[in-house]
């Protein structure tokens, strides 16, 4: 009988030390995945957008010789399909209304004909409905490279080596989101892709097929760090987009 108060005592230090260390609690709300959460298809509010130019500032920047040059090809090029895969990107992403910029000549044609009286009445398209961008979403291809090592049947292009010996490929782009009306920044970041072989998965297949500028690149790595670089940017785009931008159906 002795021993019980001691006991009693023994166990209210114990008590009072477990109160005091740090606890940690994990509460499951049985939610979707972060995952799950971006495959989901999104039906909100979209922001109106266009996508301008693609400037190539690499090194390789406007050559013309070798490989690309025996097939009319330049490297400005690059940024050229990567302008028609980030647009397509953005596109698909349901998170934007995507004003077409590129054939924009095609659409005033169109207008232009509809005002001849040519066309018939009621189907002509009229002048003065062409939707103004609120955000621009320009880049500049800063990196663009690949290589290979002990790897037969490749083609080199200044060092960047195309096809069956391709092992590797890195690209780089700046980002810009301007908003037209005051020319202001709203948001700027580089953004890239890298990757040391060819595999497509799902979360990277993004921006449609190769255009025929990039068809050269098909099934490299090289086409797969183009493809994760267009989805880190509309990731990017996506998240810095201001929410007051996102009003339109």
């Amino acid at each position: 009988m002795k021993k019980f108060p001691w006991l009693l005592a023994l166990m209210a230090v114990v008590i009072w030390l477990s109160s005091c260390a740090p606890t940690t609690t994990v509460t499951s709300t049985g939610g979707p995945s972060i995952a799950q959460a971006q495959a989901e298809r999104y039906d909100g509010p979209k922001a109106r957008l266009a996508v301008g130019e693609f400037q190539d500032k690499t090194a390789k920047g406007g050559w013309t010789g070798g490989w690309y040059g025996m097939y009319g090809m330049q490297w400005r090029q690059i940024g050229e399909g990567m302008r028609d895969m980030l647009t397509t990107a953005l596109f698909n992403s349901n998170r934007f209304i995507v004003l077409e910029r590129e054939q924009l000549g095609e659409v005033l044609r169109e207008q232009d004909l509809g005002d001849t009286g040519r066309v018939k009445k009621g189907t002509e398209a009229p002048i003065g409905e062409i939707y103004g961008a609120e955000l621009l979403i320009t880049a500049s291809v800063t990196e663009f490279a690949g290589g290979a090592k002990g790897v037969g049947g490749e083609t080199k292009i200044l060092g960047l080596r195309v096809g069956g010996g391709v092992k590797k490929g890195h690209v780089a782009i700046d980002i810009r989101i301007i908003d037209p009306k005051t020319s202001q920044i709203v948001a700027a970041t580089s953004v890239q892709g890298d990757s040391t072989s060819f595999g497509i998965s799902g979360s990277t297949w993004v921006g449609g097929s190769l255009p025929i500028s990039l068809g050269g690149f098909s099934k490299t790595p090289i086409e797969k760090a183009i493809r994760m670089c267009i989805q880190k940017a509309v990731e990017y785009i996506g998240s810095q987009t201001p929410t007051e931008y996102y009003r339109h159906k």
